[in-house]
Parts: structure tokens; sequence; C-alpha cells
């Protein structure tokens, strides 16, 4: 074969490279959606109603004994975070995980709001029958706190009835 007739061999495995490239690329990842039962699950972020969508329970074990953490979702995008002890009564909210209630507010998924004050009263915390239930009411600020605007989160309400367990 003369270099005229053959193929331009460079140019079909750059063609062949970006292809497989560009095809491998294209992955979408999609979190597990937990549709919220029972009562509804609401909240109001500085005077204006929430319904949440969705949402989910872990318990897991760590260094401080049995923690549960809460993920709450509206349209996809998580907007609340909650991280305590897995029992039943009223927890403060504060900045220290493991102490009392951690609670967040997520106004994007690079904007959040981490409770100063407030209160997480657990009414219903069965991890046997799968079921979490909560009212819960917080002041936040953008960590590391220094910024004086606040969030304002009252009337929460969180129903589940899915726990995982790490």
């Amino acid at each position: 074969m003369s270099n005229s007739t053959k193929p331009p061999l460079k140019k079909i495995v750059l063609c062949l490279f970006i292809g497989f490239t560009a095809f491998a690329c294209k992955k979408t990842v999609q979190k597990p959606v937990v549709q919220v039962t029972g009562t509804a699950s609401t909240f109001k972020i500085d005077g204006t109603a929430v319904k949440i969508d969705s949402a989910s329970a872990m318990l897991y074990t760590n260094a401080s004994g049995r923690q549960m953490d809460i993920y709450a979702y509206k349209g996809g995008q998580e907007v609340l975070e909650f991280h305590f002890d897995p029992k039943t009564g009223n927890k403060t909210a504060g900045t220290t995980l493991g102490s009392g209630a951690f609670l967040t507010y997520m106004a994007s998924p690079v904007l959040s709001y981490d409770s100063q004050s407030g209160a997480l009263n657990v009414t219903v915390c069965d991890t046997i029958g799968k079921k979490v239930e909560a009212d819960f009411n917080f002041v936040a600020k953008q960590y590391p706190y220094t910024d004086p605007a606040s969030k304002t989160i009252t009337e929460g309400h969180i129903s589940i009835t899915k726990i995982n367990k790490q």
C-alpha cells in the first residue's frame, strides 16, 4: 500500500479514544429516595413553609455510642441534616457533634447553616420497628459563625418509617 492509500491511523485512534472517553464519562449517580410516609413532614424557614418530600435515617455506632443521622430532601436536594442520640426526649440544639443535637439547614449543596440554639424533641424512636418522629426548631448560622446573618427554622415535624443500619 502506498502512503496515500493508508488509512489515517492516528486520526482513527484519536476518534475512538474520544468516543470511548465521552461514553465512559456519562454516568449519573442517583441518591436513594425514601418517600416520607405517615404524618406530614414540614418546617418553616424564616416564615416560609416547606414540605419535605423524602427523608432517610441512618443508625450507627461510633466512639460516642449509638448515633442517628436524619437527611431530609425537597426536590431531590438535601434541606435538613440532623445528628443525635437515638432516644426519645428533648435535645438541645447546638454546634457540637455528640452533645444534644447538631441540626443543619442546607440552603444549597454548598451553603449550610448550623444550629446555634433550639431543640429537637424526638417523640418516637423505634429502631426495631424502624420509625422516627420528631418536632424541631432552631436558629442557625453559616459556618464559621462570624456572619451575623442567620436562618430561623420553626414549626418543624418529621416522620420517617425506614431506618438504615450500619
